[in-house]
């Protein structure tokens, strides 16, 4: 399952199977029944043969991608990026900051795959297909801690559940049990879980013990590791290596991982055969299941969704928000409270002045766009669980 090219020195390149980029090529387009039997879509069918071959095909392909321009600008940019995000000096940057760029990946929580964002644009309708699954893949590589756990069984409309940062981790229902089986008593529920160490990182950054005891500006430069000066003195490399350092911030890793998580539940979705759901989520929670309502968008047999339940959703305000609502059949609820300081001041400064929906409500609002005000009952981010009850 290989092919040898030309030349003094031949590689063998295998095939998507035999490199686990897909689990199997009889499962790319696999369905299962229910979405907690989606473990079944990850077992790999065939031995991994590319493990001997990885580290000298990578150094084949960083060799025939190099130009004179290229070669002349590596030593440069790999010291930069070395020092700024290994923290090396010298030659140890060069080389640390090459080896990244030559298949590692920027960030801890992982880089190597696009943006949520980009990934909503470019898979398309390869949701539940080939491409999803080799996207999905990557993505389970890298966050180890996914699964999705079945909360209860029932006949209704399954629900998934996501949560967010200063949520409860572990297994089981956590804060999901009493404001979902209000709203949803005879359904399957799901819970998603997802970004552990990213989770627990911005925990450590966002959590009220460490907004009382840094103040603002000690947060300030924790989530912005990359000053504007800094940015000047490396000229036009400058804002480069400035989005370098904000990728690598506890936020923002976090908030990419949220993105992607939203793209692979999208996918996992489309390979049931269940016809409708209904997403909730809280904080980032309520970020990856907007990001999989709309990338279910783009999937025109894909499932319907029910309604989904955005509860203090760290995600911008304004856009346009038509791909988000475009597979729902009643609306999407926005729960919101001005009196919600995560959102309503760290949100707003990690985003550079932005505000987020769960602080202010959607912009603009549609028919199926419904913003929720609880601010009368929710007076911190966590307070959402326990105060707010599901339209």
């Amino acid at each position: 399952m290989a092919a040898c090219g030309r030349g003094a020195l031949r590689l063998p390149r295998y095939c998507a199977e035999h490199r686990h980029d897909i689990p199997g090529f009889a499962k790319a387009s696999h369905k299962v029944d229910a979405l907690d039997d989606y473990a079944e879509l990850l077992t790999y069918d065939k031995p991994n043969l590319s493990r001997g071959t990885r580290a000298a095909g990578i150094a084949l392909s960083a060799a025939a991608m190099a130009t004179p321009a290229a070669l002349a600008a590596a030593p440069a940019i790999g010291g930069a990026v070395g020092t700024l995000v290994g923290g090396y000096s010298g030659a140890a940057a060069a080389s640390y900051g090459l080896a990244l760029l030559g298949g590692g990946s920027v960030a801890a929580g992982g880089l190597g795959m696009a943006g949520g964002a980009a990934v909503v644009a470019a898979l398309g309708g390869a949701l539940g297909g080939g491409l999803g699954a080799s996207v999905a893949n990557a993505y389970l590589s890298e966050d180890k801690s996914f699964h999705i756990e079945r909360l209860q069984g029932g006949e209704g409309v399954p629900v998934v559940v996501c949560n967010g940062f200063l949520s409860e981790s572990g297994t089981g229902w956590g804060e999901w049990q009493d404001v979902v089986q209000a709203r949803f008593p005879n359904s399957p529920v799901y819970r998603v879980h997802w970004g552990a160490k990213e989770l627990k990182d911005l925990g450590s950054l966002f959590g009220l013990a460490a907004a009382k005891t840094r103040g603002v500006e000690a947060i300030r430069k924790a989530a912005f590791e990359a000053t504007k000066e800094g940015a000047r003195k490396l000229g036009p490399l400058g804002p480069v290596l400035l989005a370098l350092g904000m990728a690598k911030n506890p936020w923002h890793v976090a908030k990419e991982r949220a993105d992607k998580t939203g793209v692979i539940v999208a996918d996992l979705l489309a390979r049931t055969k269940v016809n409708s759901y209904v997403l909730v989520g809280h904080s980032l929670g309520a970020r990856a299941m907007a990001v999989a309502a709309q990338t279910l968008a783009t999937k025109s047999d894909g499932p319907r969704l029910g309604s989904v339940h955005l509860i203090g959703a760290a995600i911008g305000s304004k856009s346009d928000w038509s791909t988000l609502t475009a597979r729902v059949d009643d609306a999407v609820f926005n729960y919101h409270s001005s009196n919600d300081k995560v959102l309503k001041y760290l949100y707003t400064l990690a985003q550079g002045g932005q505000q987020a929906a769960g602080s202010k409500g959607f912009t603009p609002p549609t028919p199926k766009l419904v913003n929720v005000d609880v601010s009368d009952v929710v007076q911190r981010h966590s307070d959402y669980h326990s105060k707010v009850t599901l339209l």
